[in-house]
This record gives C-alpha cells, structure tokens and sequence, in this order.
C-alpha cells in the first residue's frame, strides 16, 4: 500500500537525497558493505530487518545492518553508482513492545532525515516515512 502526500514521492525524493547527503557528509557515510552479518548469525527479533532489502518503488537495494547498538541503512546497489554507500537509513532502533523500528530516512525535499517506522510483513517490511498527513507508506522486500 502507497500512500501519495505532500511529500510529493518521497521515495524518489529520497533517491536524488542520497546524492546530496553523501556529499555533505564527505564519504563519511557508513559502509554498507562491510560488515553484515548473514541471516544464520541473527540473534534477536531486532536483527529480523538486518541484510539488504529493496524498496518496491526504488531501483536501489539498501543494507541494512547493525551500528553501535542502533540499525543504520546504506545503498550497495543502484543504476546510478554514486548512489553506491551513500546513507538513506539512521538511528533505527527496536522497540520490542510495538514489534516496530523507529529511525530516519532522508529526504529531498525537505534537505533532511524524517522520521520513518518500519513493520514486519508477510512480504517482507513497511515503511511509513514522515509522519501524519505528511508521510508516505511505502512496501520493502528482501534481496535475494
């Protein structure tokens, strides 16, 4: 389910972002490649958004992977190779009484990270970026 809003499209928004970001933070963007650890080393229910996954309205693949204590997200795939390590998700945290992720994702239009959720699914995750009548819901499934 996608919701349109003010946002205009978030997730393509949040594409072109990564571009901008990437720059401001000078290559100090995570590594999205180092340092996952594969499914049969999840330990937690926490660890269930861990490895690389694809938003359905995006062609970038984005890993997501433990950072201190916390969950970060960076591009290791996408047609466009600067995108490539660029940080699209920060600050994701657990919270085991909702079953849900609470963190940031970055968005062009507004220049900076937004609040996002992230929920388990049968498919694989939803996303709900922004918040109120001002976010977007937008559909994650995993890489094979």
């Amino acid at each position: 389910m996608m919701t349109t809003t003010h946002f205009g499209s978030i997730a393509a928004s949040m594409v072109a972002a990564l571009v901008v970001h990437a720059a401001v933070v000078g290559g100090s963007a995570a590594r999205a490649a180092d340092g996952v650890p594969s499914v049969a080393q999840q330990t937690s229910a926490a660890d269930a958004i861990v490895g690389d996954w694809k938003p359905t309205d995006m062609d970038v693949d984005i890993r997501i992977f433990p950072k201190d204590g916390k969950y970060v997200g960076g591009v290791v795939k996408a047609a466009n190779p600067a995108l490539v390590n660029s940080e699209m998700l920060r600050e994701i945290q657990y919270d085991p009484a909702s079953n849900m992720w609470r963190g940031e994702v970055f968005a062009l239009k507004r220049g900076e990270f937004v609040p996002m959720t992230i929920k388990i699914t049968a498919n694989g995750f939803e996303m709900v970026a922004g918040s109120g009548f001002m976010s977007k819901t937008v559909e994650w499934v995993r890489v094979q």
